[in-house]
């Protein structure tokens, strides 16, 4: 597993004091895009850099207020000295194509961390994905910890987040088992000299020897003494923040990890979901359940009867048969049943994708037909959409605007619609 850019210096965050929790309903317009994304994947990873993105973002939470934490408010933030190097704005490149109306960016930001971590550990450390966060709108606090620091600060800035010192020193560990420190970022930490030939230069110094590997070897290389850490042993004392943290508490518990990998292990799965579910006040944070996949051995049963339009359905249930186990099970989206939409419905056969061509660019063309019911009589509303390349993941609206309210319905992505 290739990794880009420095890891957070201290992956860490606040315990649940914004964290509010519902019951798995679905369809769920907060978490459904996510839902599907986490089903799908969500592309390369660059797992350091991401949680550097997720640490960042979620650090300077404002207790008192129910602001701040995991909100997104990092890429309005980027321009800050405590927000140093591209990782950031890497991260919000790689990811902003799968943001809509329907999935947060720092809902993105949580299913980039929640992958990254179960693929450098091999999924040994899963981090529970959870949907519904709500993005800010502007810059969040400034207090992002800093390398150059005393360990007094360091201390007092996690206290506010809050953790104790023991936590403070896991949740720096946590964060330092992969990745490492960037010369092109901190030329003053590591020697980054411009090549003669005017190209680019990245010299990389890691903080351990298995930087790919998510592990308890950053632990036991410093407390042998053995370790390359550039921010534990460092040609710069004041930039040493590793090790004026590891050694905050005389180095209990950085030896209790460094000899127990599983202690190591669950200490940090516990750690990243505190973080990622550090969120404002106003977000209300939801399961997220694995998608049902179609496999050669699934047979739908089909009911084809007409029903009416002026009956309609209200809602509908779903039932499940194990044929191997002979055990049935119904899903009724918590007793309330699957509500189909009511007053737009997508036309998905009245629909067509294909290729047409303008000024000799091929382009990729959609006719999206809806049926806007008003009781017992509807109204087909038709529009087209262009673009020179199809996104199987990009999603589609269609709104029907009255002097009352406004409806929409999704089609969720190109492949819903029929090729022609």
């Amino acid at each position: 597993m290739a990794w880009s850019r420095r890891i957070a210096w201290a992956v860490s965050s606040s315990p649940l004091l914004f964290l509010a929790n519902a019951n798995y309903v679905w369809p769920n317009s907060r978490i459904d895009e996510l839902e599907k994304l986490g089903a799908l994947g969500i592309g390369r990873s660059f797992g350091a850099e991401w949680i550097t993105n997720a640490y960042h973002d979620m650090s300077t939470p404002d207790i008192f207020a129910g602001t701040g934490g995991l909100d997104a408010s990092i890429v309005f933030e980027m321009d800050r000295l405590e927000n140093v190097g591209d990782a950031f704005r890497e991260t919000l490149n790689i990811l902003k194509g799968s943001h809509n109306n329907r999935v947060s960016m720092s809902d993105l930001f949580t299913l980039a961390t929640v992958v990254a971590v179960g693929g450098c550990s091999k999924g040994k450390v899963i981090v529970p994905l959870k949907g519904g966060r709500v993005d800010a709108a502007g810059p969040g606090l400034s207090g992002v910890p800093e390398l150059q620091q005393h360990l007094q600060t360091h201390t007092a800035n996690f206290a506010k987040q809050p953790f104790d010192t023991s936590e403070m020193i896991a949740l720096v560990a946590c964060g330092h088992t992969v990745g490492g420190v960037h010369g092109v970022d901190l030329p003053e930490i590591v020697p980054n000299p411009a090549p003669t030939d005017g190209s680019k230069n990245d010299i990389t110094l890691t903080f351990d020897t298995t930087t790919d590997d998510f592990d308890n070897i950053v632990a036991k290389e410093f407390i042998a003494n053995v370790s390359r850490n550039p921010l534990a042993f460092g040609q710069i004392e004041t930039t040493r923040s590793d090790f004026r943290i590891f050694n905050a508490d005389g180095g209990d518990m950085i030896s209790q990890i460094a000899t127990f990998n599983d202690f190591f292990l669950d200490t940090c799965s516990t750690m990243f979901e505190r973080m990622v579910s550090t969120v404002p006040r106003n977000a209300q944070l939801r399961d997220i359940k694995p998608l049902l996949r179609i496999g050669v051995d699934t047979r739908i049963a089909s009911h084809p009867q007409k029903i009416p339009t002026e009956c309609g359905i209200s809602s509908f249930t779903v039932e499940i048969a194990d044929s191997q186990t002979g055990k049935t099970s119904v899903h009724d989206t918590g007793r309330a049943g699957f509500s189909p939409p009511k007053e737009i419905l997508a036309m998905y056969f009245l629909s067509r994708q294909s290729v047409i061509t303008v000024g000799g660019v091929s382009q990729m063309q959609l006719n999206l037909t809806v049926a806007k019911v008003d009781g017992t009589n509807y109204t087909l509303y038709t529009g087209i959409w262009q673009r020179t390349s199809a996104a199987s993941t990009h999603s589609f609206d269609i709104v029907a605007v009255g002097p009352d309210r406004t409806v929409s319905s999704l089609f969720d992505s190109w492949d819903d619609v029929p090729r022609e």
